[in-house]
């Protein structure tokens, strides 16, 4: 297991990475790509078939969400959500021995968080500085979740949440957190002209995103201990599925992008 999460990591790293510096229409397809399998897991997870109108409505709504943020039209969002409101009330409405009101509901749910959440990846790539932005954004994710999985395997002993993930302990979130604070800090002190914020607003952003990343762990934990699966999907050899590699990277998006909209803002007043 842990020889197929390193070769998968040796392999993933790369195209993500590649994808962030590429920028532009590759980096959309690419977050597009992983939003619609997104949204394929969610509704396997969730026993949807994939040609069922939930999940079509899923598919589209995601992909809508994107283009919207892509073509730089946010003033779409809103309509955009109340006409996937409607069609998704309308399918329930007469096929309601199929489709029941709380599967389109959890399916509008899933088209928000899905879709939503990797709208901000986009857009946080979009900004000034965005592509350095965006790497802190996976440093900071990948360092906190590898220690908190390995300190945690080798030495944790009290469970952190054992109702919603038995495997967490305190001793690896603890660890994710100092480290992803230790480098974020190092960084801003011995490379400033690499990360234009201070050591002071980098260990804040550390903890930004130690605490969100590990939020959106427990949130995709959550979600499949309900539904009671294992791995969202098996696309990704050793980690599980799309869900279960992104879920604290959709999460601390939105926040690590509004940090640096104030950091931003408060810099241009100065």
């Amino acid at each position: 297991m842990l020889i197929l999460r390193i070769l998968s990591a040796l392999i993933g790293v790369p195209i993500v990475i590649g994808s962030v510096y590429l920028g532009g229409p590759w980096y959309a397809l690419f977050l597009l790509l992983v939003a619609n399998l997104g949204v394929y897991e969610y509704n396997h997870i969730l026993k949807n078939k994939s040609y069922s109108a939930s999940a079509v409505i899923g598919f589209i709504g995601v992909s809508l969400f994107m283009a919207a943020l892509y073509f730089e039209k946010p003033e779409l969002l809103y309509p955009l959500i109340m006409l996937l409101f409607f069609c998704l009330f309308v399918s329930a409405l007469f096929n309601m021995e199929r489709m029941s009101i709380s599967e389109s509901a959890i399916s509008l749910w899933g088209i928000l968080y899905i879709g939503g959440m990797s709208g901000y990846l986009l857009m946080l790539r979009m900004l000034p500085n965005g592509e350095i932005y965006t790497y802190l954004l996976l440093a900071g994710v990948w360092i906190h979740d590898s220690l908190a999985y390995f300190i945690g395997v080798k030495w944790g002993l009290r469970k952190f949440a054992p109702q919603i993930s038995p495997k967490k302990s305190v001793e690896g979130s603890i660890a994710g957190i100092i480290g992803t604070v230790v480098l974020f800090l190092s960084v801003s002190i011995l490379m400033p002209a690499l990360i234009t914020i201070k050591p002071s607003q980098a260990v804040i952003l550390a903890l930004v995103i130690s605490v969100f990343a590990q939020l959106g762990d427990l949130l995709e934990s959550a979600l499949k201990r309900q539904l009671k699966v294992k791995n969202s999907g098996g696309l990704i050899p050793g980690h599980g599925g799309i869900l279960d590699r992104f879920d604290s990277l959709w999460l601390t998006a939105p926040f690590v992008y509004y940090f640096f909209q104030l950091v931003n803002m408060l810099q241009n007043r100065i």
